[in-house]
């Protein structure tokens, strides 16, 4: 006899659970807990009906629905689980669980209320006012079931009226001359549709440009655009004016005076130039500082106002940027005061600079976990002076260690790691001595760093690595920093080895010398452009460019000046020391598109290229690219991705392949980003990419690049993720899948993809945890 369950839904818990989802949802609307005489608030809608097609329809409806107030609740699959939440905890009697339920996670009912209707349709009309459309109409219509109210808004809308002529200001004085010249690079041009925003834009663009011609006092709104439409043809022309009633100051040009600087601001300076701590320099600035805690040198260079020249507002961000950037101040603080002198204005500066404690000591215990499965305790210690030398120069000597093990896997393993790093880092440029910079760049930094760090792994190798490096870094605006190090020096020297790891060592075209045991010699150069550092639109550009190069000059004297001998593994050396002889670059280039309120589409285009030559036959191990991860392509683990169509065999057993390593890279990804709440954020995404050899292995085959081939074994991976953005951190977690793996033997570009088989979620579903975003 059969034994049938009685109830076999309980058998099979994921059928089970999906059959309660509806029901879930349905008790989460929130609508039966609603007063009797009160509709919950939905949403609006704009519906837009045009006499003629124009090219501007979904900006329009965008600026509509942007104004229309309030918001509706946030709702899930027609569910309101953050209201229905809010509704459930009730009345909080304290700080518990009901109180974090209605006021960090529930959601108070919006309800409909016909004030809301006549406040929008004012919204509309003014909004509709301010892009052109001046003699819209604008309807609405509610739409009302099941305790719920919707609005739907009907706008009729006739061609937008147009810009005309601009006329400048019919004066002749030094300020509406200033005023006619900063006309000739307007924004506004004839044909383009009436814009009240693209006005202010005009307004403020002009204030910039007289605070550059030292009107300090000026301000945007001493600037009126008179509108005319008498012309007919739906067209506006525009007529410059200066209000009459501005103040007397607005209209003068003013010239930077006496420059007070108080580098002890709130730590017992003192405001009059004439007390006996008081000294002036050469530029004719008055300096003090009671404690004596600062060169004054090193101060006025950071300062960009001259005395007797015009104000300008880029000197004065300048020297904002260049004081904060000596890293010894907490506050940096510029005020001025007029003063009239035989007919001539002048503006006094003061510069209030409160210094931060000279020495500070700090300790950070942190918990790794790696890609590879080795996770422990680690701690960072460092030591910092920030005025070293009374000249801001920053000493930081810090110590770090780590103790890990692997977990998860059926072999044991350890790790230790020790590292001693010291950094001096200069707020000028330190040259030779008949060296000079012909130009007053920003933030200029030189430093000089050392350090020397040891790892040994108990499955791997002891690895002893030394590094110096002396450079130069300065920015050539607000977005753009440039990097210059003309000394690099790196040194990797291998010690024990484990017995399975040494045959991979010494076997194939992988030698210890190409992979650890080098000198790196050479300099790195790169360029960041950043337009998110400076104000403006929305959508923003990230730009990192590096270019490294090794070994030119130590080859160039060893072969023909030196006359030295090859090693007897071949190549040049230093001390008995094989040095890499190489040219890597590589490029970072972002764009953040601000798609809506909330929505921002984000895109990434990676590439990577190294060759090496000369006293080399492979790039060092540290300057081959990997590819995967978190920050990369998150549908595979780090280091388990190509090269090329190369397979890790199944029995390597580690963390990692030695072997998944290329000499090119090329990376894209895109990503969308929405608002979920205040706190989290969700994105999908796609990455694809890959890594190559530029030369054949016998290692690793199928990892040659090929440019007939290479778009074929291009992997691809989707995936989802949450984030909880705290403002001054960000937990990031992704789930992705690869839809195109190149070491598979599938002769479709597409792998099949069985998102409801275990097995197959277990092998290729792929979890990141992160901090920060990716990119």
């Amino acid at each position: 006899m059969t034994h049938h369950p009685a109830y076999p839904l309980l058998q099979r818990p994921a059928v089970f659970l999906l059959g309660m989802l509806p029901l879930f949802f349905a008790a989460c609307t929130g609508l039966r807990t609603l007063p009797e005489d009160q509709y919950l608030y939905v949403g609006s809608r704009i519906h837009l009906e045009k006499e003629e097609e124009f090219r501007d329809e979904r900006k329009v409806e965008a600026e509509l629905q942007g104004v229309l107030r309030p918001a509706p609740n946030t709702t899930l699959l027609m569910a309101r689980p953050r209201m229905w939440m809010y509704q459930v905890a009730g009345e909080p009697t304290g700080r518990g669980l009901r109180h974090w339920m209605t006021n960090r996670i529930g959601e108070e009912p919006v309800l409909f209320d016909h004030q809301y209707v006549e406040r929008n349709l004012r919204l509309v009309n003014n909004r509709l006012y301010n892009m052109g459309y001046f003699d819209a109409v604008a309807m609405h219509v509610t739409d009302s079931a099941r305790r719920t109210v919707a609005v739907d808004y009907h706008v009729h809308l006739r061609p937008p009226y147009r810009f005309g002529d601009l006329n400048p200001v019919a004066d002749e004085t030094p300020l509406a001359s200033a005023i006619n010249a900063a006309l000739e690079n307007s924004l506004i041009s004839p044909g383009e549709p009436y814009s009240l925003q693209l006005l202010r834009e005009e307004r403020r663009r002009i204030d910039r440009a007289l605070k550059k011609q030292g009107y300090f006092y000026f301000h945007p709104d001493h600037i009126l655009f008179r509108a005319d439409s008498a012309a007919g043809n739906r067209q506006v022309d525009l007529y410059t004016v200066i209000k009459y009633d501005m103040p007397a100051a607005a209209t003068r040009k003013y010239r930077i005076g006496n420059i007070y600087v108080h580098a002890d601001y709130l730590t017992g300076g003192l405001d009059d130039p004439s007390q006996t701590d008081t000294i002036m320099t050469e530029d004719g600035m008055y300096f003090t500082d009671a404690l004596r805690q600062f060169d004054p040198e090193t101060i006025m260079r950071a300062i960009f106002f001259r005395k007797d020249s015009i104000y300008d507002a880029r000197d004065h961000d300048r020297t904002l940027n260049h004081l904060m950037s000596l890293g010894t101040f907490q506050f940096v603080n510029l005020r001025f005061s007029r003063r009239e002198q035989q007919g001539d204005h002048f503006l006094d500066v003061r510069v209030y600079l409160t210094p931060i404690e000279r020495r500070s000591i700090s300790a950070e215990l942190r918990g790794i976990t790696r890609s590879n499965h080795f996770s422990g305790p680690g701690i960072n210690t460092a030591f910092t002076n920030h005025n070293l030398f009374n000249g801001a120069e920053t000493l930081q000597l810090s110590l770090n260690g780590a103790y890990e093990w692997l977990i998860g896997r059926q072999r044991s393993a350890s790790s230790r790691e020790f590292g001693l790093d010291a950094s001096l880092s200069f707020p000028r440029f330190v040259l030779p001595a008949r060296w000079k910079t012909s130009l007053r760049v920003l933030a200029p930094r030189t430093t000089v760093s050392l350090g020397v760090n040891f790892l040994s792994r108990t499955d791997a190798f002891d690895l002893t690595t030394m590094h110096a490096q002396y450079g130069y870094t300065w920015n050539r605006d607000m977005a753009t920093q440039l990097r210059i190090s003309p000394m690099v020096i790196n040194l990797f020297v291998l010690g024990d080895v484990d017995e399975d790891m040494e045959g991979i060592l010494v076997g194939g075209t992988l030698l210890r010398k190409g992979l650890f045991e080098q000198f790196i010699i050479g300099g790195q150069y790169t360029y960041i452009y950043n337009s998110r550092l400076r104000p403006g639109p929305d959508n923003d550009w990230f730009v990192k460019a590096n270019l490294d190069l090794s070994g030119n000059l130590a080859y160039l004297l060893m072969n023909n000046v030196l006359n030295g001998s090859p090693l007897d593994d071949g190549g040049y050396g230093l001390f008995g020391q094989g040095f890499a002889q190489y040219a890597r670059t590589d490029v970072d280039l972002r764009y953040y598109h601000q798609v809506a309120t909330g929505q921002r589409l984000v895109t990434r285009l990676f590439l990577g290229a190294g060759v090496p030559y000369g006293n080399s036959d492979i790039l060092p191990y540290v300057k081959q690219y990997v590819i995967g991860g978190s920050s990369s392509i998150r549908a595979f683990h780090p280091r388990t991705l190509g090269p090329g169509t190369y397979a890790s065999p199944d029995d390597t057993g580690r963390g990692y392949n030695i072997h998944q390593t290329g000499d090119l890279k090329l990376e894209a990804n895109i990503e969308v980003r929405f608002d979920i709440t205040n706190l989290f954020k969700g994105a999908l995404f796609a990455d694809a990419g890959n890594i190559w050899r530029l030369y054949d292995d016998e290692e690793v085959p199928g990892g040659t690049f090929s440019a007939g081939r290479f778009y074929r074994e291009i992997a691809l991976g989707v995936g989802t993720g949450l984030r909880i953005d705290a403002g001054f951190f960000i937990l990031r977690f992704d789930f992705a899948i690869p839809l195109a793996d190149p070491a598979t033997t599938n002769d479709r570009f597409f792998d099949p993809v069985r998102l409801f088989d275990r097995e197959w979620r277990r092998d290729h579903l792929v979890f990141n945890l992160g901090i920060g975003y990716p990119f």
